[in-house]
């Protein structure tokens, strides 16, 4: 075995195995709390069980394949894999969409044209996130249609090596218009949303900047760590969203048998959900204390 693959799998055994540490933390934290989860948790448990799957489907076996282990899947199983992958991505996607447009919502002031939605906003989180499930489920349906088991000698149709370890036969012209659209959406509804809740906030802490400038041991306000927190998570899943799109459609429609590109965006895929959960402990204190206090010292949460 040379040594670039040695490299390779190390690399991603050391980032699956980090991620799925990270989200487990969450899903147990989620799971066994004895506190009433607030609207905001029950959508981040949807995102930490959707980087949860895709970390598994996505990790394991390109670390398997990177380590020279050949044709460990067949037809079957390399479109269960192949569709767990892609609904667990649209899954994060929807999620993150959904999370960044109730913070929206929440924050929004009494005069704002939100006031009505803002008070039954929280009722409509378990069927949103119901919603985020079928529409993913549905929408990647077609996926396992075109997906096979390695076959580098066949010609008669283009395929694509997805991942080094499955096939995948170039998809429709209407398929790739609607995820398209799908992921133009959710990206530019939450650029806006965030972009609308920085501004209420950076407001907000302008009107009580004098408030802080008083105070013997001056810390951050809340707003500006909400702000931080917000525009921290959202530039991370972009960021790694984009540049692995771009990565993604170089292999998929023009050097489709590129093993490094496909190395690269693997890589860059498994990013933000390496990351996010320890984003999410770190920069939420409430969660933070709750994963670091005692049992009993626990505080009730204030309402999100």
């Amino acid at each position: 075995m040379i040594p670039h693959d040695v490299i390779l799998g190390t690399l991603y055994l050391s980032q699956t195995g980090l991620g799925v540490l990270g989200n487990s933390i969450l899903l147990c934290f989620f799971i066994f709390t004895s506190r009433k989860l607030r609207p905001t948790d029950q959508i981040m448990s949807q995102l930490t069980l959707a980087n949860f799957i895709f970390l598994l489907s996505t990790g394991i076996p390109m670390k398997i394949a990177v380590f020279g282990v050949k044709d460990f899947l067949d037809d079957t199983w390399c479109k269960i894999d192949f569709y767990l992958q892609r609904v667990s991505r649209c899954l994060s996607l929807c999620s993150t969409c959904l999370l960044s447009g109730f913070q929206a919502i929440v924050i929004s002031p009494v005069s704002s044209p939100w006031e009505g939605v803002k008070a039954r906003a929280p009722k409509y989180i378990i069927s949103s996130c119901i919603f985020c499930w079928l529409f993913s489920l549905l929408i990647e349906v077609g996926i396992a249609i075109g997906i096979t088991g390695p076959q580098r000698h066949n010609t008669n149709f283009t395929v694509t090596v997805d991942l080094i370890f499955c096939t995948w036969k170039e998809p429709s012209s209407n398929f790739v218009w609607l995820t398209t659209f799908r992921d133009v959406f959710c990206v530019a509804l939450m650029i806006c949303t965030s972009g609308y809740k920085v501004i209420l906030l950076r407001k907000h802490h302008q009107q009580v900047q004098h408030l802080h400038r008083t105070s013997c041991c001056p810390r951050a306000s809340p707003e500006i760590r909400v702000t931080g927190s917000i525009l921290l998570l959202l530039s991370t899943f972009v960021s790694f969203y984009l540049v692995n799109g771009i990565f993604a459609f170089c292999y998929t429609y023009f050097l489709h048998s590129r093993s490094s590109l496909i190395n690269v965006s693997t890589f860059l895929v498994l990013c933000f959900p390496t990351i996010s959960p320890f984003l999410l402990i770190s920069r939420d204190s409430q969660v933070a204390r709750a994963c670091c206090v005692p049992r009993g010292r626990h505080k009730p949460w204030p309402p999100a």
